[in-house]
């Protein structure tokens, strides 16, 4: 089903069938150890597009050049052959994506992914990761897969659109509506395109979880992708607040990546920014300051009512557990009485036990005179009462032992009383056996 489902998405999209040829062996030459700064202006300068948009980045202020750059191979110089393939692959993807007929925001579409191939960058760099360019580029791709199956399956989508807003997942609706998910197609689309296999696998996972320990170097690119679309704050769609498990997932990948909290506080700390003024330099339509600005206060206040929520669920624990104190005192005291009391009923009742037993030896003697047998009745009488008495105080020792129990419903006291009737019958059982 799954490979249906990608074939079909190919036959609705020629336009995404492959990569331009320039951009073919702009990859080619990047990948290649031997190549030089020249050859890959040679290919870049085939396509005048692409050769004014390499020159303007390289001109822009992000990059706060004194001299003007006025030649693609010192710009291939200048920013190193790396940056200028992942500027010439992002380019052209983000026309080629663009050309997909969907109904999805597309400034938000670009936000989002242009602010976790930032992200994936400056992880990369913090933790000196060799492959920080591959990771921008993976993290702008991430969610191509998102936009094409939507394009393919627009009445589908709409519907689960709906229940992913409403706090579903993402991945596993569209894994139970078409067998497959948004990322595995990202990663067929890069993989039709003939890019390379770390970046593939990158989109392809970066919804997967992690466990701890996990730094392979093959699942490196990965995890830095799939923790920058974890610290994203801009999304394609509204998303409910991370699940534990999402949480969970976020602090193993940042171990896992030897990134501290205070690193990666700082990497958010600076995404907006970063967002707004790299979308002017790469020339993508991420939407105006205003619309940027408005989504950053909605988050804002969205993380304040979080924060206001998450205040007033710890107030009620705190009340929960002052409850909970309160009963474990009380059982504490009940304990405390409870071990008083048998105390003093055993001293009691081994009292009793005690005569009773002198009184019948004394009746076997012949030192007391029982013709009616009345004596014998009522010191077997007596003796019964005692083990009843002992057997109810066993179970009561056992019942104050329970340090993790804060009460006893009526299901465990109904247990005890059964457990009590089963001693006595079984000291019955005993008396009869032993007397016949």
């Amino acid at each position: 089903m799954e490979q249906d489902i990608f074939y079909k998405i190919l036959n609705d999209h020629k336009e995404l069938s492959s990569l331009p040829q320039i951009m073919a062996e702009v990859l080619k030459i990047s990948s290649n150890p031997d190549s030089s700064a020249s050859d890959l202006a040679a290919v870049i300068m085939k396509d005048p597009t692409l050769t004014a948009k390499m020159l303007r980045v390289v001109n822009s202020p992000y990059y706060g050049r004194i001299q003007k750059v006025t030649t693609v191979n010192q710009a291939v110089v200048t920013l190193g052959q790396r940056t200028v393939a992942a500027i010439a692959l992002s380019t052209s993807v983000y026309n080629a994506v663009n050309k997909v007929d969907s109904s999805i925001d597309r400034r938000r579409f670009w936000r989002h992914s242009l602010e976790v191939a930032i992200a994936a960058r400056l992880i990369a760099e913090t933790i000196e990761h060799a492959q920080a360019e591959e990771a921008f580029v993976a993290g702008l791709l991430h969610e191509i897969g998102t936009l094409v199956m939507e394009a393919s399956f627009p009445a589908d989508f709409k519907r689960v659109w709906k229940l992913i807003e409403a706090g579903e997942s993402q991945a596993a609706l569209e894994e139970r509506t078409w067998g497959t998910n948004h990322a595995r197609v990202g990663q067929f689309l890069l993989e039709q395109w003939g890019v390379p296999k770390i970046l593939g696998d990158a989109v392809g996972n970066h919804h997967q979880i992690y466990n701890q320990g996990e730094r392979a170097p093959e699942n490196i690119l990965a995890q830095i992708v799939n923790l920058a679309n974890q610290i994203s704050k801009f999304r394609v769609y509204n998303m409910p607040p991370p699940e534990s498990k999402q949480l969970e997932n976020k602090d193993i990948i940042a171990s896992n990546l030897g990134l501290t909290n205070a690193a990666l506080a700082k990497i958010e700390e600076n995404l907006i920014g970063e967002v707004i003024k790299e979308s002017g330099y790469l020339e993508m339509e991420i939407g105006s300051l205003d619309e940027i600005l408005s989504e950053a206060n909605h988050l804002l206040y969205k993380q304040y009512l979080m924060v206001e929520n998450l205040l007033r669920e710890n107030r009620i624990m705190q009340q929960q557990i002052a409850r909970d104190q309160m009963k474990k005192a009380a059982l504490e005291s009940l304990k405390a009485i409870a071990a008083t009391f048998s105390h003093y009923i055993n001293n009691a009742t081994a009292a009793i036990l005690g005569r009773a037993q002198l009184l019948e030896l004394a009746i076997t003697r012949g030192e007391i005179t029982d013709p009616k047998g009345i004596a014998a009745l009522s010191s077997r009488t007596i003796v019964e009462g005692v083990e009843t008495i002992s057997t109810i105080l066993e179970e009561l020792k056992k019942m104050t032992t329970f340090e993790t129990t804060l009460y006893h419903d009526d299901t465990y006291i109904i247990d005890v009383e059964t457990k009590i009737r089963k001693q006595l019958n079984d000291l019955a059982n005993v008396k009869i056996s032993v007397g016949s």
